[in-house]
């Protein structure tokens, strides 16, 4: 990238920013910088789709006139395809940036990224545990050749690492962590990481399905802001809901392989079963709880962040029989395209497996010719003309109303955007930026100022009367260890003319913000937010005020 004296004497000739803040005002700016400018489009539909020979090893070389789509039987007209497999073994290299200079664009290239999601709230103690030092036990000696990252569903969604192919740090993080032991109770993760224990069916109820969802929704909303597949590796010892309704399954064309002699011996069977507790009859079986909008907002929202569910059951080989949530995590993988593993005392092979799989995949996208937005399950079929392949990929989506959907959009990027700057949060790069950090001095008149140079490849611009337009959010908070950050926000709007464009194109977009703080150490969250796209980036980087 130019430099910033470069760049911005080109742009003070085009930007129209906005005057910098008092202190006062930037303190009482809650998490709602300036309102992203509302975008309403037709739905794209995006399906990942992974394609197996006989043997399980992926086929390569497909094109896109080589696959049928359907949706609800009707076909469906391909606007869009990919292949994607991974290259060589990815290793993090750290970018040589001068000191006071941090950067979010990623150190690692992928073709998928996995969450490992350990589940603390359904289930009980000794699952949790086992779960955990599976986990452990894995990454001691796992070779990641995509990047991965941890978090816990707990009271709520946090993060124990951020995406990483370091095993021993990431190693490190998930001892660190310490299940929430029941109250009362005296065990301990030492007494009971062992899966060979008596167990039930589910371990939970209304409110912490509820939970379970909010939670998952967050995790699809973080994760929406990356590139790609993401395979999410959910251990559990209960899985209490279901995401594709039971008649889509009955109903869908490529069934499942699911081992249903394991599943209660349903020898013979050619697709899933009908078993209670599945999410059909959660609102009878239990207080006629309704989560049928929670569950379409979740799996629109799992749509669009391409992410795949493995579910691994960390109950292993128990005592007791717990066919509903083997059910109910076998029609969860299956619906989002990926898979179950249960029944077995190897979690570490479940979780080698998972990790591994859908890394290799094809990506087709498509406009849905039916445009009545009735909020209905859609079926999606997807078919090889190539003999001996097997297919696996998202089951359907929920027909909600695009425009309904872009006007959530605005206040969900908002809170997206406040959330991704919170200390615990991971970094995120849909767009890309390096900022560079400078202490008060007299020169700053004893500011903290920060300089954004963003890469304007990864903004939109949208061109009107002749210029290109773009609006874009700057943040910084600070984190002194106690009470709430300090925070200093603002929005730049340009209108840039076409020879002026290319040089910005080619250099940087520039954005700066400054703040008083008082003598201590902080930890700055910086962002960036794209109000057209929608689309934000944030890292994080260290000061010191003498």
């Amino acid at each position: 990238m130019r430099s910033f004296s470069l760049i911005l004497a080109v742009a003070t000739l085009v930007f129209l920013s906005t005057g910098p803040r008092s202190q006062s005002q930037d303190a009482q700016q809650s998490a709602n910088p300036s309102k992203p400018v509302l975008k309403a489009n037709t739905r794209l539909v995006v399906v990942d789709v992974v394609a197996t020979d006989s043997a399980g090893h992926p086929v390569s070389g497909l094109e896109a006139q080589d696959f049928t789509v359907l949706e609800d039987g009707q076909p469906q007209n391909v606007s869009g395809f990919s292949f994607q497999q991974p290259g060589t073994r990815i290793t993090e290299v750290a970018l040589r940036l001068p000191p006071g200079v941090v950067s979010n664009v990623p150190q690692h290239k992928a073709t998928s990224l996995n969450v490992v999601l350990l589940d603390t709230m359904n289930g009980d103690f000794a699952g949790h545990a086992a779960a955990q030092a599976a986990l452990v036990r894995y990454l001691a000696s796992a070779q990641l050749a995509q990047p991965l990252a941890i978090f816990v569903m707990g009271d709520k969604l946090t993060m124990l690492h951020d995406f990483s192919t370091d095993g021993q740090s990431l190693k490190s993080a998930a001892m660190r962590f310490k299940p929430p032991a029941p109250r009362g109770s005296t065990e301990t993760v030492q007494t009971v990481a062992t899966p060979f224990t008596n167990k039930g069916d589910f371990h939970t109820d209304d409110r912490k399905i509820e939970s379970t969802l909010a939670q998952l929704h967050a995790l699809a909303r973080t994760l929406s802001r990356y590139p790609g597949r993401k395979n999410v590796i959910w251990l559990s010892e209960a899985f209490p809901l279901d995401l594709v309704p039971e008649a889509a399954v009955r109903d869908s064309v490529n069934l499942a392989s699911v081992d249903w002699q394991s599943l209660g011996g349903t020898k013979g069977r050619k697709g899933p079963v009908s078993v209670p507790m599945a999410f059909d009859n959660l609102r009878d079986a239990r207080t006629n709880h309704d989560f049928g909008e929670l569950v379409q907002k979740l799996v629109d929202a799992m749509m669009g962040a391409q992410v795949a569910l493995y579910p691994v059951d960390s109950a292993g080989l128990g005592k007791d029989d717990h066919l509903a949530s083997l059910h109910t995590m076998s029609d969860m993988a299956y619906g989002t395209g990926g898979r179950a593993f249960y029944n077995r005392n190897d979690l570490e092979v479940s979780l080698r497996t998972s990790l591994e799989d859908g890394s290799t995949y094809y990506t087709l996208s498509y406009y849905p010719g039916n445009k009545q937005w009735d909020g209905k399950f859609r079926v999606i079929s997807i078919k090889a003309n190539r003999p001996g392949v097997t297919l696996r990929y998202r089951l359907g989506y929920y027909a909600l109303d695009p425009d309904v959907a872009a006007k959530d959009e605005l206040k969900k990027t908002v809170d997206d955007f406040g959330h991704a700057l919170e200390m615990d949060a991971p970094s995120v790069s849909a767009v890309q930026f390096r900022a560079t950090v400078a202490p008060p001095s007299e020169k700053t008149q004893g500011m903290v100022v920060v300089k954004f140079a963003i890469d304007p490849n990864t903004l939109r611009f949208e061109n009107q009367d002749g210029l290109e337009h773009a609006a874009v959010t700057c943040a910084v908070w600070a984190y002194s260890g106690k009470g709430n950050p300090v925070r200093s926000e603002g929005t730049s709007n340009a209108a840039i003319k076409p020879d002026v464009f290319q040089q910005v194109m080619e250099s940087i977009y520039p954005c700066q913000r400054t703040m008083s703080l008082k003598p201590g150490k902080y930890t700055l969250r910086l962002g960036v937010l794209d109000n057209i796209s929608n689309q934000f980036g944030t890292t994080m980087s260290e000061i010191t005020v003498p």
